[in-house]
């Protein structure tokens, strides 16, 4: 029950972020094309909104209110940003996703490393003062026999002024990924 107070807390601290940063003299349009595109990013755990911004179309049809909304994010010391084409009329608000920018969360990690980060993520406790400041897939620590890929993977954090890095053995096949806490340094 705790772990749900804490989740539902973190989750709130980061709406009211986003809410925050959309008080600045955004038009209601805008607001809510924002909003709509926050609730269109990919459900991944330790995924914080860092920032957003709206980039003005040119109007077709006037009817219709088409803007560009880019939603900028992090996750474990990498970050990236979201495209969205945002169509709003009334009280109807349309998002389509346009893509993710080549940022450093898409540079240099493989399909099987995002996959064994992601999950290591997960199991690292559910307390909002602990920050998560980067990963990393050891490269020494690949294996691939056959079908399965075993990695060893680490994850910088902070609480109150202390660093630990939790360390997590990553056996992947195919979509399974299994994690293993190795234990804290």
């Amino acid at each position: 029950m705790r772990s749900i107070c804490c989740l539902l807390l973190a989750s709130a601290m980061s709406f009211l972020k986003v809410e925050a940063s959309l008080a600045q003299e955004l038009s209601a349009e805008d607001r809510a094309c924002i909003l709509s595109s926050v609730a269109k990013l990919p459900n991944i755990p330790g995924l914080r909104v860092e920032g957003s911004r709206v980039k003005a179309q040119r109007q077709r049809n006037p009817d219709f209110y088409n803007v560009m909304v880019e939603i900028d994010v992090s996750i474990v010391g990498e970050s990236a940003t979201y495209v969205f084409n945002c169509i709003h009329n009334g009280q109807l608000t349309l998002i389509q996703p346009m893509g993710r920018s080549a940022g450093s969360m898409a540079q240099g990690l493989s399909v099987e490393d995002q996959a064994c980060i992601t999950s290591a993520v997960e199991k690292v406790p559910n307390n909002p003062a602990i920050k998560i400041e980067r990963s990393r897939v050891l490269p020494q620590s690949r294996a691939a026999r056959g079908h399965l890929y075993k990695v060893t993977v680490e994850i910088d954090v902070s609480l109150v002024g202390q660093s630990s890095t939790y360390v997590f053995n990553c056996i992947r096949n195919g979509e399974l990924t299994v994690v293993q806490p190795m234990g804290i340094r």
